[in-house]
């Protein structure tokens, strides 16, 4: 299938319109493969039509101007799908594509037909009646109406049923990376469009629900909108405004309610400007303080321009930090949930759902079956720890299995079936303990260490996986139970040959229980400290 893309924004490559349009395409040719030509209509030379029909009587067909229309209007013709991409400008089209329409007059007869509804017009040159048209579209305003009317009605009446439409009013808030995971989310139901698009020829009902959503309620967009130009408020328009609080202003405009667990006072110094802001995060809106400060939960001292670079995705913040280009005081857990108050993420708390996720216990309980019930009897024990292991395909329906889960399983498979062999107990007991350390500690010599695929989802997820704060954090953590495991097998070996050696297992759970309690306070203390400088 032969599909045009005529992408009419001035703005070219850098459009917002076009991220729709390539979504579209992502999902139009998903499991398909066509030949997809996109063309830049504001580098295209195209002349405005002159009016002078030389091209219905002189050289019927084809225009005497000397441009690209020429090769443009066969692209068109030969087309079975067209993607009309362009922003919304003054209630039309821009000037560019305008004229490129108005150039595809070649492509009519000069003769006059008259319809049955009593309408008139000229009859296509061509059979173009197997064309599909998609009209994709973005805007700055927040509502379709007294805005689209015009534009949508000089569509339906050129292309009629044969139209489809993606219209995205805010579609400004595409090009703000802060606010990647609504506008991600909305571009996932572009794609899912271009896929019901290549199947039925149309967007099911749901798909269109979808598109038809605002990115952000009217009154969040227009304070968003507002704060994004570095005017002052006044119609004169003549003093420029202080970016720093604009920029605070389109932060508390973002702030997501739906985070709120309790009162947060965030405050920003920013070091460049020598001014300080406050937002106040409540449970239904984010203000903005200038004065008047009341004492922080959270205070981040940074430049202004690094913390924008870090907003806008083009930095990121934990290197920033542990570079010390900035510090934070007061309770870091703030920090952590950014995201969730002005990224537009949904609070960790709301996700019930274990599928997908990875679960310490999995690696943990093979171990255990195999540490507590081998000292006391070795059928027992071998037994257990080959049950154990057995289990974990199953787990793996619910839970999203690591490598350590399956390296686990075959290490403890081997140490079990060497117990119901006979192999004395005690090197079995050592030999184990020194397995699990050596497994710890040699995941820390790989970019991801063991404990953080488990806390990641503690962290916001695989994203946290990138963070190298995070990583750095769980690598002394993976380290130190490494080390630990290495010390309960030299302990093991004395514990076993003494009176108590049925109680190795119990005994030996005393020591992890106390590095779980290291842990948790480890995992807060160590960002916290680098966070402070």
């Amino acid at each position: 299938m032969n599909i045009l893309v005529l992408n009419g924004s001035p703005r070219g490559d850098e459009s917002n319109t076009l991220k729709l349009a390539n979504a579209f395409l992502e999902g139009l040719s998903e499991g398909s493969s066509h030949r997809i030509d996109i063309i830049s209509i504001c580098q295209s030379n195209i002349e405005h039509c002159r009016g002078c029909f030389a091209c219905w009587t002189k050289t019927p067909g084809r225009c005497i101007i000397k441009d690209d229309m020429a090769e443009l209007t066969e692209k068109y013709i030969n087309a079975d799908v067209i993607l009309w991409s362009f922003p919304l400008y003054y209630l039309g089209m821009p000037s560019k594509i305008k004229a490129f329409l108005d150039r595809l007059l070649p492509t009519n007869l000069p003769f006059m037909a008259v319809y049955e509804d009593g309408t008139s017009g000229h009859p296509p040159r061509y059979d173009l009646s197997h064309q599909r048209h998609v009209l994709i579209s973005t805007c700055g305003f927040y509502s379709t109406k007294n805005n689209y009317d015009a534009l949508l009605r000089q569509f339906e009446i050129m292309f009629g049923k044969r139209l489809a439409k993606i219209i995205c009013p805010e579609g400004e808030l595409l090009r703000v990376p802060q606010l990647s995971a609504r506008t991600g989310d909305y571009l996932s139901y572009v794609k899912k469009a271009g896929e019901e698009f290549a199947l039925y020829g149309s967007f099911s009902e749901d798909t269109q629900s979808k598109l038809e959503e605002l990115l952000y309620p009217p009154e969040v967009f227009v304070e968003m909108a507002d704060a994004s130009w570095d005017i002052k408020g006044s119609a004169q328009g003549d003093e420029p405004r202080d970016p720093s609080y604009n920029f605070m202003r389109q932060m508390a405009a973002i702030y997501n309610p739906q985070s709120y667990v309790k009162d947060i006072i965030l405050e920003m110094f920013f070091t460049d400007l020598d001014k300080t802001y406050q937002l106040l995060l409540g449970k239904e809106k984010c203000t903005v303080k200038t004065d008047a400060f009341i004492p922080y939960t959270t205070r981040i001292e940074i430049s202004f321009e690094i913390w924008r670079q870090i907003s806008e995705g083009k930095l990121n913040g934990a290197e920033a930090m542990m570079k010390k280009q900035y510090r934070v005081l007061g309770d870091f857990d703030t920090m952590l949930k950014m995201d969730e108050y002005f990224g537009g993420k949904k609070p960790a708390l709301e996700d019930h759902s274990e599928l997908g996720k990875t679960n310490m216990s999995i690696l943990l309980y093979q171990w255990i079956a195999l540490w507590v019930l081998l000292p006391i009897d070795a059928v027992w024990g071998g037994a257990a720890g080959i049950l154990s292991c057995a289990l974990i395909p199953m787990l793996g329906y619910r839970y999203r299995l690591t490598v350590y889960d399956r390296i686990s399983g075959i290490l403890v498979s081997m140490l079990s079936l060497t117990a119901l062999l006979s192999v004395d107990k005690a090197l079995i007991i050592c030999l184990s303990y020194l397995l699990f350390g050596m497994l710890w500690l040699l995941s820390c010599a790989v970019k991801i260490p063991l404990s953080a695929h488990y806390s990641s989802g503690d962290y916001g997820g695989d994203g946290a996986l990138s963070n190298p704060l995070f990583i750095k954090t769980n690598r002394i953590l993976t380290m130190a139970w490494g080390v630990l495991y290495l010390l309960i097998a030299a302990f093991s070996y004395f514990l076993m040959s003494s009176p108590l050696s049925a109680y190795t297992g119990l005994i030996n759970s005393a020591a992890p229980a106390l590095m779980g309690a290291f842990t948790i306070w480890f995992a807060k203390w160590y960002p916290a400290k680098v966070a402070k400088g």
